[in-house]
């Protein structure tokens, strides 16, 4: 018969273990990250939420500066003041203009700096960008972030790792794009439903439909043959 005590330090094995696999993952966890809404590779009125956790405590997060992508500008990139943090939007002049949602636009977001508020603890904090269009033609799309805190420190969100490569320690911010919605199948799905319009009768010069030829022979042979059998009735009576 097993003590019980025994049960307890059998138990507090694989309890241990477990706590270990869980405080692990949850660090691994633990870095800055962005998601999209949509998230249409082309897609207007775009949501940018960028999730930013404070990992230097009991230092404080006091300022995030969110780089956009350089290889596909981002249109209409914008921020209001939140969670305590006012931010400052810094633009560059493109030598080609890109499309926007009201023709090409040659100045855009480089980057947008939030600095005024805190993180503090183990708290994470979202940050909220609007964009007006998302770039074509694209799969991914690269940030980066630059984390500074209360002791000086600076942890910069900047590494990507190589194809099959473990996850680096301070990985880039990267938003994965899904297809963009194809207009072509929806306007072919109305067609498709729309009832077909009888096609409009020709007219002739005097605003009168026309009657096609063999139609008229028709009505005319038609109205000769109960002629005939009028007459015939009418002799023998």
């Amino acid at each position: 018969m097993n003590h019980p005590r025994h049960r307890i330090r059998l138990l507090t094995v694989p309890l241990a273990a477990a706590g270990i696999v869980v405080s692990a993952a949850l660090s691994a966890w633990a870095h800055v990250e962005v998601e999209a809404a949509p998230t249409a590779a082309g897609a207007s009125n775009v949501t940018l939420t960028f999730h930013v956790p404070n990992e230097e405590a009991p230092a404080v997060t006091t300022e995030v500066t969110f780089v956009m992508p350089t290889d596909h500008p981002l249109v209409g990139v914008a921020a209001r003041p939140q969670n305590g943090f006012k931010p400052t939007t810094t633009t560059r002049h493109l030598a080609v203009a890109v499309p926007g949602t009201h023709g090409p636009v040659s100045d855009v977001a480089s980057q947008v700096t939030f600095s005024g508020g805190k993180i503090t603890g183990k708290d994470e904090i979202p940050f909220v960008l609007h964009v007006d269009k998302l770039p074509a033609g694209v799969r991914t799309l690269t940030f980066k972030a630059l984390q500074r805190y209360s002791n000086g420190k600076t942890v910069s969100w900047i590494e990507v790792a190589a194809d099959g490569a473990a996850e680096p320690e301070h990985p880039a911010p990267v938003l994965s794009l899904g297809k963009p919605a194809s207009g072509s199948s929806a306007a072919a799905s109305v067609t498709a439903v729309a009832p077909a319009l009888p096609a409009p009768s020709p007219r002739t010069d005097a605003g009168l439909p026309a009657v096609p030829l063999g139609l008229g022979i028709l009505i005319l042979g038609s109205a000769g043959a109960v002629l005939l059998v009028r007459r015939g009735r009418s002799s023998r009576a």
